[in-house]
């Protein structure tokens, strides 16, 4: 890709050598991992399309890994600067605003390699990535708050929403480019910012309340789907617990096998890997959360005020299921690419509920169902990291209101959310009607969680809920 530098005297430091030779290796890195891939792509590949000899490379970076977490780093900070650039060159916040969020995703859309690195390619590598995705989610949150800061009218942010409105625009961005639709984002600019002004409103301002010091205890609860005893349901149970136990990477076949009762041709009649055995264990999570929110939707006397006893349920059902958490939002990043598409799954599967049963949104309606997934994503993902999901179910109306703002308008969502809230909250009291964690086999016994799937409601069409 690069011509190599002169050789003898070229008038150059030793440091703008280096730096020269660096430079060259992070655009090898981008280029490598866009044919191949971060496990088919090697030190002697990027070295040899950067043009650096194997030592410049070693100089610089210990590994492949740090070179691409090096890489990763360098094109979020280019992104970090082109808005900032960009809002500065403007006059008038609403224009700045504009301009920083459009001159992103032009960027995305026209150079999609190193965002491809970053919001796909960085996914299924591994813990150090996930800690990486963290970071520069963290850093990106508080450049949204200072812009949005700035604002003339002086209306802030809720708490958390700049956390929701980086997660939703981290998985619009993410799907378009795992999906090569990365062209939609040129026009995407207003709708998005469409989608974000529904929560810069005066009446979110309410949901600004100190949060507790002390977690809510919510008692463990056992897994429906893990509880039938038959070969399926073990070895599903098998691979949770020995990934808990063990770590995904350690985990073979045969072990899983083993662990279950069966034989290694038995478990392979059923999983043609233990990927495939544990991408199981997410989908049939995602299942039996549906069949828990559907359960706890319909006492309300209209959609808006069914959508806070759907998100309660939603969150009490994780926060009772500490280990399968970890398995659904951090275990996950283990294992590799095929996560990528499974990585919202949860998630999905309660949005699109509500999205069905609701009426069309108010605000960006092309894209608010989406940008909700990954906002709410961001929040639980964030809280079972850093080992606070404890706090979750204080962030019931939160999430609620991330939900209803573009559907109904912030307004309509603080009342539905008054309307709808119970005492129990209030209180630091909260029930969990499940199966019992003494009920679960003594194996499993710290991965808990549970289903309370009977009465299914039918979903409601839109032109029904309207």
């Amino acid at each position: 890709m690069y011509r190599q530098l002169p050789h003898g005297p070229h008038g150059m430091t030793r440091e703008d050598v280096a730096r020269n030779q660096r430079t060259r290796v992070y655009g090898a890195m981008i280029e490598s991992i866009s044919k191949y891939g971060y496990r088919a792509s090697t030190v002697a590949g990027v070295i040899g399309l950067a043009g650096v000899s194997r030592r410049a490379f070693y100089e610089q970076f210990a590994n492949k890994e740090q070179c691409f977490l090096a890489t990763y780093d360098l094109v979020v900070a280019r992104s970090r600067k082109l808005a900032i650039d960009s809002w500065e060159q403007e006059r008038g916040w609403a224009n700045r605003i504009h301009a920083a969020f459009q001159r992103c995703l032009e960027d995305i859309a026209v150079a999609p390699k190193g965002p491809h690195l970053v919001f796909v390619d960085s996914l299924g590598i591994g813990p150090a990535a996930r800690a990486r995705l963290q970071l520069a989610a963290s850093t990106q949150e508080r450049l949204l708050t200072a812009g949005f800061d700035a604002a003339p009218d002086g209306v802030k942010l809720p708490q958390l929403i700049s956390k929701a409105i980086v997660g939703g625009i981290r998985h619009i961005a993410c799907t378009r480019l795992r999906e090569q639709r990365e062209q939609e984002l040129l026009n995407l600019t207003d709708e998005l910012l469409d989608w974000v002004s529904a929560y810069r409103t005066p009446p979110g301002a309410r949901l600004n309340a100190l949060m507790p010091k002390q977690p809510l205890h919510i008692p463990s609860t056992f897994p429906a789907f893990l509880t039938s005893g038959d070969v399926r349901s073990r070895t599903l149970g098998s691979v949770v617990h020995l990934t808990l136990d063990e770590g995904y990477a350690e985990v073979t076949d045969p072990q899983i096998a083993q662990f279950a009762g069966t034989s290694t041709e038995a478990f392979h009649k059923q999983f043609t890997s233990k990927q495939e055995c544990f991408l199981a264990v997410v989908d049939e999570l995602a299942r039996e959360v549906s069949e828990v929110v559907l359960d706890s939707m319909g006492d309300a006397s209209c959609w808006s005020e069914e959508v806070r006893p759907a998100v309660s349920a939603f969150v009490e059902f994780f926060v009772a299921r500490p280990s399968l958490i970890r398995i659904a939002f951090i275990d996950l990043f283990e294992v590799g690419p095929a996560m990528v598409k499974r990585m919202t799954t949860t998630i999905e599967s309660f949005t699109k509920m509500l999205d069905e049963a609701g009426p069309e949104p108010h605000r960006a309606p092309e894209i608010a169902a989406e940008a909700i997934t990954g906002a709410i994503w961001a929040i639980i993902s964030s809280y079972a990291t850093n080992d606070r999901l404890g706090y979750l179910p204080y962030l019931v109306d939160h999430i609620t209101f991330i939900v209803l703002a573009p559907y109904v308008g912030a307004k309509q969502a603080m009342k539905s959310i008054e309307a709808s809230r119970p005492e129990d909250l209030k209180s630091g009291i909260v029930r969990v009607h499940d199966t019992p964690l003494e009920h679960a086999p003594a194996a499993l016994a710290h991965a808990p969680a549970a289903s309370r799937s009977q009465g299914r409601r039918p979903a409601r069409s839109r032109q029904h809920a309207r």
